[in-house]
């Protein structure tokens, strides 16, 4: 059953590839003239349709990875097969993830100088993942039995993710 929800992901992971790269090149085609640039979407994310392409282009990656992610495990063990720990830990690298995602997206609104509100909107999302992040560390240090390879990825994505937030908090978005 995952492999067949893993490959509905997938499906749709393309079709919001799909939908970014057909806005992005009907919103850019007077900038694009009469040469063809293959970059044109990726070029104009962030000027034309803020939230909705940014939003498409983040859609189609968590498609894609979470559909892989499924796809590859499969379905679960039989009954009576050892189970392996790190639930916990799968859900901190999950939101670790999610926390990159809003970063990224509020980053793109930023940079292209979208409306103000939309982009602390984003802001706001990533403080909430980064308290949220917190509690599931610790909950995921004392969770037995540990699930090393999430909690070891899940902490370095988390804190890679708290370090941006930092330092665009203190560099760009503080003042």
């Amino acid at each position: 059953m995952k492999r067949i929800f893993g490959a509905v992901l997938l499906v749709v992971g393309a079709l919001c590839l799909y939908f970014f790269v057909s806005r992005a090149m009907f919103h850019g085609r007077e900038a694009m003239g009469t040469t063809f640039d293959a970059g044109l979407p990726f070029k104009s994310l962030g000027k034309a349709d803020y939230p909705g392409n940014a939003l498409l282009l983040l859609g189609a990656a968590w498609g894609f990875i979470l559909g892989l992610w499924f796809v590859v495990l499969g379905d679960p063990p039989r009954e009576g097969a050892p189970r392996g720990g790190g639930g916990i830990a799968r859900l901190m690298l999950l939101n670790a993830l999610l926390l990159l995602s809003s970063l990224l997206a509020g980053y793109i609104g930023g940079k292209s100088g979208a409306d103000v509100t939309t982009v602390a909107v984003f802001g706001t999302v990533a403080l909430l993942q980064i308290l949220l992040g917190l509690i599931l560390l610790v909950l995921a240090l004392f969770e037995r039995p540990k699930g090393w390879v999430s909690l070891g990825l899940g902490f370095l994505v988390y804190g890679a993710g708290v370090a941006v937030g930092l330092l665009s908090f203190l560099w760009g978005g503080g003042a």
